[in-house]
This record gives C-alpha cells, sequence and structure tokens, in this order.
C-alpha cells in the first residue's frame, strides 16, 4: 500500500484523515505510517491550499470512545475560516451533514459506509446515513459518501462495487 500512496501525484499535496478502522489497531500507527508515505494528515484541522480552497480535516467519530483525544466541534474548527474560499470538509463518517453546511463548506467528502458492503445491508444504511453513497445536495452543500475499495468483517462485497473516487473541482471566481 504504502508504495502505492507515494506514486500518488497532486501538484498541491495528497490530504487524508483517518477513519474508524484507524482507532482499531492503534491511530497513531496508522497515521505515521500514511504520513511516512507521503500523505498529509488532518486531524480536526484546516489548511488553506495554495491560496484557493481551504480543507477542514475532520478527527474521526471514534476519537471521542476510542483514545485519540476527542474531536473538536466541528463550528469550533470552521470559525476562523475564510469562506469566501471554496471550503471541503473532509470526514469519514457522514453524519450531521445539515451542520456542516450550515457553518458554510461547500462540499463533504466521506466514506465509511461501504454501501452496506453486503446486500441487504445496504438497506440498513440507506436508513441510518441520509447518503449511504454516491452524490446529495443537503442544504446547499455538495455531498459525496464514496463506498470505498476495502471491507470490513469478511473480504467480499454483494451488491455494490468498490471505488477510488477522483473528484475534478472547478471554482468560479
Amino acid at each position: 500500500l504504502g508504495e502505492a500512496l507515494r506514486k500518488l501525484q497532486a501538484p498541491l499535496g495528497v490530504y487524508g484523515i483517518n477513519g474508524n478502522h484507524e482507532y482499531f489497531g492503534g491511530v497513531e500507527k496508522a497515521d505515521a505510517y500514511l504520513r511516512d508515505h507521503g500523505i498529509t494528515m488532518l486531524r480536526d484541522e484546516v489548511v488553506v491550499v495554495d491560496d484557493a480552497v481551504t480543507l477542514v480535516g475532520r478527527e474521526d467519530r471514534s476519537a471521542n470512545w476510542r483514545g485519540g483525544g476527542g474531536r473538536k466541534p466541528l463550528g469550533e474548527l470552521m470559525a476562523a475560516v475564510d469562506t469566501s474560499r471554496p471550503v471541503i470538509v473532509m470526514d469519514h463518517q457522514p453524519f450531521h451533514l445539515r451542520e456542516a453546511a450550515a457553518t458554510g463548506a461547500d462540499l463533504q467528502v466521506s466514506g465509511h459506509t461501504h454501501h452496506g458492503q453486503l446486500w441487504p445491508f445496504n438497506y440498513i444504511t440507506e436508513q441510518v446515513y441520509e447518503v449511504s453513497r454516491g452524490y446529495k445536495q443537503v442544504d446547499g452543500m455538495h455531498v459525496y459518501v464514496s463506498t470505498g475499495f476495502g471491507t470490513w468483517g469478511p473480504p467480499v462485497r454483494v451488491g455494490n462495487r468498490p471505488e477510488i473516487v477522483k473528484i475534478i473541482l472547478h471554482f468560479r471566481p
């Protein structure tokens, strides 16, 4: 995995956030591994990239009960963010989408759901999450939830496809 990560080419950097499974195996170890392989990890941090777009990387909700010191409220992270430039929130678990929209975020990207991974569990994730997979607008904010390419539990998927998403953004002045 590490060598594949090093091959990612992004002129303005490659950014990531932790998810719940990093807490199962040791978040500090996972975080260090990703950093060592060229990923700038954001843990409740805000970064302005190329003076053009703001990335808000959330600590995973698991930090509240699995160590890691908890996570900051989104409002606290967004308090000093200049919303006149595009704001992208990266939050592994797609909860509280309306809260993110209310803070002025333009786009939230998430994962976590695997869209149920095995049919018929997708019916459950569709009830738990406002967006279980794919694209939706929520209170004016764009949301994309990826089904991801990995698995949890059994190493199999039934009824949904793994994906690696490439999002190309064009900003209007």
